[in-house]
């Protein structure tokens, strides 16, 4: 019996022993290095084109927003705006005046305005807090508006051609305060909204910012143009065309805000915008790209976002954008790639977290000396950079991706299944000799 135990010990043995050289030569030989086909971009539609005429003047005008176009040529009465202006109120249909209205006031409310006008089909108050504009507001020169309780909880904006909350070189305050369109969801059409320009400046505090702007210049949502200043604290921009757009202007803040459902970017600092901060704000399932600076963007501050879950790249920055500053972000799970520099030199990539996205860290057409990259940590990603060679430093993780050979697995494991079918040949007869031989 002891002889039998030590025959089966023995056969066990080498058959553990002939399973780990099996998976040590499977490690050693079957294991190769395999190219990595990257998922393919997410494709996105083209972006609006500029340059057209400014929506306020088209609605002083009469003039449909998309009058650029041969076929809305022509004033409409059905275009309609109201301009508050130290001393005056004036109401336009049009493009003609067709009433004046005198006020001692320089600063109104919404209520205030609205009951001086009381006609509801340009501005009407169907319950108190609550605010309905069927026409064009423009804050002119040297007037001021405060949207916020109690006169105005709740503005909403009709989804009427020329409908805008605009203002020109006049202060434009939301604070605690809900404007909105009729519809959150963007199906082409016309959707209102709101634009400061012209030195204007516009301040928005704890407010929700919900289902504005098209697709056309300067219309995109909630924009900062030519000189206005302000900008957005701890509110939400939700399903607005863009979520915020900046052009022509400098030292805005926008911190603490929420950027999500825009149906196309959710931060959109352009055209020679500079000393922005965008700090410690969450953006996140956006239509194109959650951040991004373009065209000449200079001496800005992007640091502290969270910036998840975009059908695009996270956070891009391209068209000779520089001496901006990409720090401390989490960029994470964009369909598209985490942070991207193209044709943008001279900027600082620091501390930014950036896992699970097409691409970590992409630089395209920037040579890398032209940037500083220091404390990232890039992981996780389907590559994890891509134009960037070693830069000590940052963590980034390797690309190398490993594989099994299918030729060698084969070959190990028929040669180690001999092996087996041997050893165990050889326990059944040790087996049955010693019982012949009991």
């Amino acid at each position: 019996m002891l002889v039998k135990l030590r025959i089966l010990a023995a056969h066990l043995l080498i058959l553990g022993a002939v399973a780990g050289m099996g998976a040590a030569a499977s490690l050693a030989f079957a294991r190769v290095p395999v190219s990595w086909k990257l998922p393919r971009f997410p494709p996105l539609a083209a972006r609006p084109g500029e340059g057209r005429v400014n929506p306020i003047v088209l609605a002083l005008a009469g003039l449909p927003a998309d009058a650029d176009s041969a076929a809305m040529a022509h004033p409409t009465p059905r275009i309609r705006a109201i301009t508050v202006s130290p001393g005056v109120i004036t109401l336009r249909a049009g493009g003609r005046v067709v009433r004046t209205i005198a006020i001692a006031r320089r600063a109104l409310n919404l209520s205030q305005l609205s009951q001086v006008i009381a006609d509801p089909s340009w501005i009407g108050q169907p319950a108190p807090g609550e605010i309905d504009l069927r026409s064009a507001l423009i804050m002119d020169q040297g007037s001021s508006l405060t949207v916020a309780p109690p006169s105005a909880r709740v503005l909403r904006l009709a989804d009427l051609p020329g409908v805008l909350l605009g203002a020109h070189g006049a202060l434009l305050r939301i604070a605690s305060a809900t404007v909105t369109s009729a519809r959150l969801r963007y199906n082409g059409a016309y959707r209102p909204f709101v634009l400061a320009e012209h030195r204007a400046r516009l301040l928005i505090t704890s407010s929700r910012l919900a289902g504005l702007g098209w697709n056309w210049d300067d219309s995109y949502g909630v924009s900062w143009k030519t000189g206005a200043t302000g900008g957005a604290t701890a509110s939400d921009f939700t399903g607005n065309y863009f979520g915020v757009y900046t052009g022509g202007v400098s030292g805005l803040v926008f911190t603490r805000d929420v950027i999500t459902g825009s149906y196309s970017y959710g931060f959109d600092p352009h055209s020679y915008s500079s000393r922005l901060t965008i700090t410690d704000n969450t953006v996140t399932g956006n239509g194109r790209h959650g951040i991004i600076l373009a065209d000449h963007v200079t001496r800005s501050t992007v640091a502290g976002n969270t910036v998840r879950g975009n059908a695009a790249n996270g956070i891009m920055v391209y068209q000779a954008c520089s001496g901006n500053v990409i720090e401390k972000n989490l960029v994470a799970g964009n369909r598209g790639d985490g942070i991207v520099f193209a044709e943008a030199p001279g900027n600082q990539i620091i501390g930014n977290l950036v896992r699970g996205n097409r691409v970590g860290l992409h630089l395209s057409r920037t040579p890398q000396r032209t940037v500083e990259l220091s404390g990232n940590v890039v992981t996780g990603n389907a590559l994890n950079s891509q134009g960037i060679a070693s830069v000590p430093g940052n963590s980034i993780a390797s690309d190398r991706r490993l594989g099994w050979d299918a030729d060698w697995l084969v070959i190990i494991w028929v040669l180690g299944t001999v092996a087996v079918t041997v050893t165990l040949m050889s326990l059944t007869s040790c087996l049955l000799s010693g019982r012949r031989a009991g």
